[in-house]
């Protein structure tokens, strides 16, 4: 299965980072050869970090109680999920010989924003959450096991068309929250009755709420990450007009942390993500996580265990450079768990589900299959 020519030069300068091409050879690395997670371990989208990091270590540490000829060691880059600090960070992966690939970025602003830079550096990637459609064909060496917004956005237009609703769209000016506003458009023009902007990290939603009263609107998408989606919820629910309001959203919403932020507020919430349970999909690895964790398992958690699982498999094949698992990557099938792997051309999966969510009793509740 041939990639893609690459779009960026292998010492490519981003955002003050120049990028260094890494050894050909995995020979230089004096220990174990490294995967490495990207993704938030602190800051406010850690819980979803957490959880993605903890599926990849565990992936690791079940390989490595194999017994394998070639044992493999973990690290991590905690990027606060910032597309701003993610080049720096991707730079110290490319820099350590030991380093074979990894399993990120969490987010798509901080993937888009670190690409180039394992590009530059010959790093095989393999996301288990990036969902912008714009990392496609953005670099062979980028891959990820769920499927885009191309995918999710038509989605969440379905369950807003389904709802014979009156439809009013906010997003958070991310590349994540305004490219997945701008498909819901696209895919359900006659419904909309109005939309807005606000910023990540937007704490007052008063003014937004407003807009909605005003166009009388039955549901809302929001376009953006659970810790605002929390606040706007809660606002849209304190105002009489606007309390019965249908939100929708999509997985940058679904995590465990919304419901606690957002309480009460949270029920009925409609969602989607790409994304499977792992408590349905493989409940007995789900027991051993909160076993060796002490956690419930987060949305991702499967997937970032999938993700470190193929690269794992790479590595048990002696793929033990990083051209060389990049290029098994492109042309491997790997029965994972609850999924069988493979990548097309562009690095995006073979195979393509969605989900449909939602909250019931304060907890997430898959519900169905989408596509």
């Amino acid at each position: 299965m041939k990639k893609l020519i690459s779009l960026a030069a292998a010492s490519a300068m981003l955002v003050g980072v120049t990028v260094a091409v890494a050894p050909s050879a995995f020979a230089a690395c004096a220990g174990n050869p490294k995967i490495y997670f990207q993704g938030a371990q602190t800051g406010p989208y850690a819980e979803t970090g957490i959880n993605e990091a903890n599926g990849v270590i565990l992936a690791i540490d079940k390989y490595n109680a194999t017994n394998p000829k070639v044992k493999v060691d973990y690290d991590v880059i905690d990027t606060q999920a910032s597309g701003a600090n993610s080049p720096a960070l991707a730079a110290k992966v490319v820099a350590d010989e030991c380093a074979i690939g990894v399993v990120g970025g969490m987010y798509s602003g901080e993937t888009l924003a670190a690409v180039p830079i394992y590009e530059g550096g010959k790093v095989p990637v393999v996301s288990p959450s990036a969902t912008n459609p714009a990392l496609t064909n953005k670099s062979p060496y980028f891959h990820r096991v769920v499927g885009s917004d191309l995918v999710q956005g038509p989605a969440l237009a379905q369950i807003a068309l389904g709802l014979k609703s009156k439809l009013f769209i906010v997003d958070d000016a991310t590349p994540y929250g305004k490219g997945l506003a701008t498909i819901v458009k696209k895919n359900a023009p006659k419904i909309i009755v109005g939309s807005d902007g606000v910023t990540e990290g937007t704490t007052n939603f008063t003014s937004v709420v407003a807009k909605v009263a005003k166009a009388k609107a039955t549901a809302v998408f929001y376009g953006g990450y659970y810790p605002e989606a929390a606040i706007f919820i809660k606002a849209l629910r304190d105002n009489p007009a606007t309390k019965n309001v249908k939100f929708i959203a999509g997985d940058g919403v679904l995590d465990g942390e919304y419901i606690k932020l957002a309480k009460k507020n949270a029920e009925g919430t409609y969602l989607t993500a790409p994304g499977l349970p792992m408590e349905k999909v493989a409940p007995a690895l789900a027991k051993e996580y909160k076993a060796k964790f002490d956690r419930e398992v987060g949305l991702y958690t499967l997937e970032a265990y999938n993700s470190a699982y193929v690269l794992l498999q790479g590595i048990k094949a002696g793929k033990t450079t990083r051209d060389a698992l990049n290029t098994w990557l492109g042309e491997a099938v790997v029965k994972a768990v609850g999924a069988t792997i493979s990548f097309s051309a562009t690095g995006d999966p073979d195979k393509i589900v969605m989900n449909q969510y939602t909250i019931k009793g304060g907890k997430m509740v898959w519900v169905k299959q989408l596509s």
